[in-house]
C-alpha cells in the first residue's frame, strides 16, 4: 500500500505535468458546483492529546478535577478510570464521560471547561519562503498560513494548492484556488485550518521539480512516519476537489 508521502507527490507530479501541458481553468463557482465536487461542511472543534479541561459534576464534587489528555488520547477520570476522548468534539466528550461515571452515579450532570488546546498545529511545505509548523491560536486561514511562512515564492502554482486533511490511514485531498481569492476576491476558495492539516504549495517551473519534490519530501518525512498529528476532520468554508485515499 501506498505511503500517504508517496501519494502526495504522486498527485503533485501530475499537478506539475497539467500545469506544463495546459492551462488550468478556474473552478466553477460553488453554488453550481456538483454535490461531489463541494467541500463538507466544518465540524465541531475536537480533542486530542495534551489538551487540559476542567470537569465539575453537579452533586459530587469528589469527581471535580482538572484533567490533561493523554498521548494516548484518555483522560483519568477519579473514582472511575480512563476514559478515551480524543477525536471527540465538545457535546461528544460530555456525553461520553456522563456515560462513564453514570455505571457508578446515578444521572450525573457533568460540566467541563476548556482550559487549554494543545497540539493544534498544521505543517505548511512547498513553494513557500520559510515551510513551517505552525501553532493554530485562533481561527487560521489558508492565506494566514501562507503568510506566516513567508509568502509564496515566485516559482509558486497558488491556483491548485493542496490541502490533506485526515487520518493516515484515509487522508482527504482537496485543491484549493488560492489565486482565486488574490486575483478576484473568491472567498468560496477561503479555507481556515484545523489540526494535522498539511498544505502543499506545488511549483509552476518544471525546471524546479526536482527541487520542490526533494525539499517536499524531507519536510513530509517526519510527520508521515506517524500518525501524531493527524486526526480525523472535515474540511469547511471553501470549494475544491476531494480525493478519498482508500
Amino acid at each position: 500500500m501506498k505511503t500517504l508521502q508517496a501519494l502526495i507527490l504522486s498527485l503533485l507530479a501530475t499537478l506539475v505535468v497539467a500545469c506544463a501541458s495546459k492551462k488550468v481553468e478556474p473552478p466553477p463557482n460553488v453554488s453550481e458546483a456538483p454535490e461531489e465536487f463541494r467541500v463538507p461542511a466544518p465540524q465541531d472543534f475536537q480533542f486530542g492529546p495534551g489538551d487540559v479541561i476542567e470537569l465539575k459534576v453537579f452533586r459530587a464534587p469528589e469527581l471535580d478535577a482538572e484533567l490533561q489528555i493523554a498521548p494516548d488520547g484518555t483522560i483519568a477520570l477519579p473514582m472511575v478510570g480512563r476514559v478515551n476522548v480524543s477525536g471527540k468534539t465538545y457535546p461528544e466528550l460530555v456525553r461520553s464521560i456522563e456515560y462513564s461515571i453514570g455505571q457508578f452515579y446515578v444521572n450525573p450532570s457533568v460540566s467541563v471547561n476548556i482550559v487549554e488546546v494543545s497540539n493544534q498545529k498544521v505543517l505548511v511545505l512547498g513553494e513557500v519562503r520559510s515551510p513551517a509548523v505552525l501553532q493554530i491560536e485562533s481561527d487560521l486561514s489558508i492565506l494566514e498560513a501562507l503568510t506566516r511562512t513567508g509568502g509564496i515564492n515566485p516559482d509558486a502554482r497558488t491556483d491548485n494548492v493542496l490541502l490533506v486533511r485526515g487520518g493516515v490511514e484515509t487522508p482527504e485531498l482537496y485543491l484549493i484556488n488560492v489565486e482565486a481569492i488574490y486575483g478576484r476576491g473568491d472567498f468560496s476558495q477561503m479555507v481556515y485550518l484545523q489540526r494535522g492539516d498539511i498544505v502543499v504549495v506545488p511549483t509552476r517551473t518544471i525546471v524546479n521539480v526536482e527541487r520542490f519534490f526533494k525539499r517536499v519530501q524531507s519536510l513530509l518525512a517526519p510527520f508521515v512516519s506517524g500518525s501524531a498529528i493527524y486526526r480525523n476532520a472535515i474540511i469547511g468554508g471553501a470549494q475544491g476537489t476531494s480525493v478519498v485515499i482508500q
